[in-house]
């Protein structure tokens, strides 16, 4: 005679559905830890960026005050806020690079053509200084360089 386990395929059916519980269980987990880790990386990246916004505000602020005492002094220490004025637009070129590396190639906080014209500015100035030329006319592109920076930095604001 034929030998068969009438639940048979009852069990089978109980085995599947169990199993699919597990796989769904385990893609729920999966998916919170997805997200959980999303909203983290998010919480991070946000951080980064105000982080980033911040120096650049700083370093853009500190240019425009060695500007304005630039444009104040009275050639004693001209060379020494030139270099000061360079370095903060140094600065700035730095974390348009650090921006453009974490979130990718065109990603600047600052117009990189408008920080190059301020560097070739300062050099005409300290040209024209070793010359003993008149840089007023610097002074005041310089000067007016910066404060469109200052005003777009705080435009992203």
């Amino acid at each position: 005679m034929y030998s068969f386990q009438a639940n048979a395929g009852r069990k089978k059916n109980k085995q599947l559905v169990r199993l699919l519980y597990l796989v769904i269980f385990l893609l729920i987990i999966a998916l919170i830890g997805v997200t959980f880790a999303y909203l983290k990386n998010l919480g991070v990246s946000e951080a980064t960026s105000e982080a980033l916004l911040a120096r650049a505000l700083s370093e853009s602020s500190e240019a425009q005050s060695a500007v304005y005492r630039l444009t104040q002094s009275s050639g004693t220490n001209t060379m020494t806020l030139l270099s000061t004025v360079r370095a903060h637009i140094h600065a700035l070129q730095t974390i348009n690079a650090i921006a453009a590396n974490i979130y990718g190639a065109g990603t600047s906080l600052t117009d990189g053509e408008m920080l190059t014209s301020c560097i070739d500015i300062i050099t005409q100035c300290e040209t024209r200084l070793q010359a003993g030329s008149v840089l007023t006319d610097l002074y005041t592109d310089l000067r007016d360089q910066i404060d469109l920076l200052v005003a777009a930095l705080n435009g992203a604001v």
